[in-house]
């Protein structure tokens, strides 16, 4: 009932006349569930706002499109930190969502660490979970303890947001250290997203070896407010270009200090940090457009003309030439150099950093050498230079070479791109199809092949030309074919949304079901061969976790409330639920994570009593068999899964399948053991998953397709 209520009132807003209506009630309610819970701090309300205003008024301008601009009603509370944990964020304010779920785990500040407030005071309950229990606490005079271990009480949170008070006084100068980083947030650091590895990597230094100077000059307000409560809390974070800071923490370091330079909206994950400093100065690590290609691997020079190194290929042809490479000059939104110091220039090609592609052609400074070759990709050789709107740059045509396999079969070593639908950078990792395509790559290239990934966002990346293969990994998002010397299209879910026109672009069509290849190929007058989903067999193997009694359903909610979770929950399962946007839909203590690390899934599949599986209703209804079930039993687990033509053939007793909720209640009654196939046969079954319908097997599959109608590679060029 719950479900079918929020789908008529999610059809109701698609009505014009209804929307605004719908919009006004949605206001007045998250505005008076926020002022029951009384937690407004009109205060800090006001000093954003730039005027006095009561707690109404506070109220009033954030559901009235404040939180959009981060507008925060509590010192403890940052909009755009919680709205990224919470479903709906693009729609409903974080703090009303925080206020109507199980907060008890949601971080609500880079300042304060809330599920740490939670777990340390257990007896405090009341309304507003974590924040509330603070809240009341800083009310009645005590203190709550900032990141970096100081406490503050409500004065002391006052003050630190306060721009007309220096923080921490006699903090900004600090003592020496032996590196720095300088982190210059801007306009597109709204989310604070940027500070987390400068803050990683500050937690793990002993004593005063890191300092973190924030330039927040030209940051967003929320941010230069979380901004001067880190400073308050903790006294290597300094403060640079913000009122009251003093001016200390702009001076030069001293000379042999390691300096780290960040650029406003540069994305660089913390093993990225961490591998450059490590690495000898001055570096800097390679540089990635928004769409996941290269922006620049560094400046190089061909007749005392700069350009940058790879830029528009894939990262993976920089990966392959090392872990370093050493280039005329730095360029990249983050830098290292020792202050007095000069030295050879090198990109780090082991780690990244994400950033707006650069206009122009590059500037040339430092004291590299100028006489370093253009480095030659996998399967590349440079041949001449041509020039364009951003510079100079190389011409590369392809080097064909050839791989004995361990039959003694003899292959082209060819080029292939794997397009995805996923969305580039972090986002993309969250998506299946992104570790699907990865996995597919390490088999490809186990068999010689060269092959990248490539984000929809790169779908046609400057470097395409020089691609011999083109496998489309057909998802959510159709995906035109591209020009190459040979294009498969692989259907892996979606089946419904497949058309004609897009097959038709196609050399050779594949699809995970054969039922729907078969009756494809009549509709489409065209070959659909039927290619299964796999599982990647050098990752998800038995390893001899014992297993439990409880159920494990790991994936996002959909925006619905998926029955083969909600159902045993309800009857009081037992399950584990491993996802992003389940808050609203089922109770916070079912939630046992927002997300599972990818080598963590097959201890997690092994050792459930089962793991719960569902489909999209048109794979359901097309015969289109999930490859988390191949997953599942391949690391010697079992699943319970809606009924899809094929299963039973393929799983025989490992995977249990229901056509309605009686089945799946019954299925999911304790104990599991009578509903499946003895551990010994699931051994077999295992062992027959991971030989049978690897990655590896669809591999050789697609490489024999490519070599009957390819051969070897001809020369192409980037022209």
């Amino acid at each position: 009932m719950l479900t079918r209520l929020r789908g008529l009132w999610r059809a109701a807003r698609a009505v014009p006349v209804m929307r605004t209506v719908l919009l006004q009630a949605d206001r007045l309610w998250w505005a008076r569930t926020i002022r029951r819970a009384r937690i407004v701090d009109a205060e800090h309300a006001g000093r954003q706002l730039g005027r006095p205003v009561s707690e109404r008024q506070a109220v009033r301008a954030y559901v009235f499109g404040g939180f959009a601009r981060g507008l925060s009603l509590n010192p403890l509370f940052a909009e755009r930190v919680v709205s990224e944990q919470l479903p709906d964020a693009d729609r409903v304010p974080a703090l009303y969502a925080y206020l109507v779920t199980d907060p008890a785990d949601i971080r609500t500040s880079l300042t304060w660490d809330a599920p740490a407030y939670a777990a340390a005071h257990p007896d405090r309950g009341g309304a507003g979970g974590p924040l509330g229990q603070a809240w009341r606490a800083l009310r009645a005079g005590g203190s709550v303890t900032l990141r970096g271990g100081r406490e503050a009480d409500l004065a002391a949170l006052h003050a630190a947001a306060d721009p007309a008070v220096a923080v921490a006084a006699g903090h900004t100068r600090g003592a020496p250290a032996s590196t720095v980083l300088r982190w210059e947030l801007g306009r597109d650091d709204a989310d604070g997203e940027g500070l987390r590895a400068p803050l990683a990597v500050l937690d793990a230094a002993p004593g005063a070896e890191v300092a973190l100077v924030l330039d927040v000059r030209a940051a967003p307000l929320d941010v230069r407010l979380q901004a001067r409560l880190l400073a308050a809390g903790d006294a290597r974070i300094r403060l640079h270009g913000d009122e009251g800071s003093g001016s200390g923490a702009g001076a030069a370091p001293p000379d042999g200090t390691l300096l780290v330079r960040r650029s406003p909206g540069a994305v660089i994950p913390e093993a990225s940090l961490r591998a450059l400093l490590s690495a000898p100065a001055p570096a800097a690590p390679l540089w990635l457009d928004q769409d996941g290609t290269i922006a620049s691997a560094g400046v190089l020079l061909h007749d005392g003309h700069p350009y940058r190194a790879l830029a528009g290929h894939p990262r993976e042809d920089a990966q392959a030439l090392g872990a370093a490479l050493p280039v005329a000059a730095l360029d990249a939104p983050v830098q290292t150099s020792v202050v007095g110091a000069l030295g050879t220039p090198v990109t780090l090609l082991d780690g990244t950093v994400t950033g707006p592609r650069p206009d122009g052609p590059p500037g040339l400074s430092g004291g590299g050498d100028r006489r370093l070759p253009p480095p030659e990709p996998r399967g590349l050789a440079q041949d001449g230079w041509r020039s364009g709107p951003d510079g100079l740059r190389p011409r590369y045509r392809s080097a064909p070479q050839t791989f004995r396999l361990p039959d003694g079969t003899d292959v082209p070593r060819l080029r292939w791109a794997i397009k995805t639908g996923a969305p580039a950078g972090q986002r993309g990792e969250s998506w299946g199809e992104t570790h699907f395509a990865r996995s597919l790559a390490a088999a490809l290239e186990r068999l010689g092949q060269y092959v990248a990934v490539d984000a929809r966002p790169a779908l046609e990346r400057a470097s395409s030309a020089l691609d011999d293969v083109v496998l489309s990994l057909r998802g959510p998002h159709p995906l035109p074919a591209p020009p190459a010397a040979r294009t498969l299209l692989w259907i892996i879910s979606h089946p419904d949304e497949i058309t004609a026109a897009e097959v038709a672009g196609y050399d050779r069509v594949f699809a995970a079901s054969p039922s729907w290849a078969r009756s494809a190929a009549l509709r489409f007058r065209t070959p659909v061969l039927p290619l299964l989903q796999c599982t990647d067999a050098h990752r998800f193997r038995p390893s001899g976790v014992p297993r439990g009694a409880d159920l494990v359903f790991v994936g996002t909610a959909r925006g619905i409330a998926r029955p083969s979770v909600v159902e045993p929950l309800r009857a009081g399962r037992p399950v584990r639920v491993y996802g992003p946007d389940w808050r609203g839909y089922i109770p916070g203590s079912a939630i046992a994570g927002t997300h599972v690390r990818n080598e963590a899934l097959p201890g997690l599949y092994e050792s459930a009593g089962a793991v719960l599986n569902d489909h999209w209703p048109a794979m359901r209804r097309e015969g289109f068999v999930s490859n988390r079930l191949f997953d599942v039993v391949a690391a010697g687990g079992r699943a319970i899964s809606d009924d899809v033509a094929g299963i039973a053939e393929l799983f025989e007793g490992a995977v249990r399948t229901y056509a309605d909720v009686p089945a799946l209640l019954a299925l999911t009654a304790p104990p599991l053991d009578p509903a499946f196939c003895s551990d010994a046969e699931l051994a077999v079954l295992s062992a027959r998953i991971r030989a049978e319908h690897s990655f590896d097997a669809r591999a050789r599959a697609l490489l024999e397709d490519v070599r009957a109608h390819v051969g070897t590679a001809s020369p192409r060029s980037d022209q």
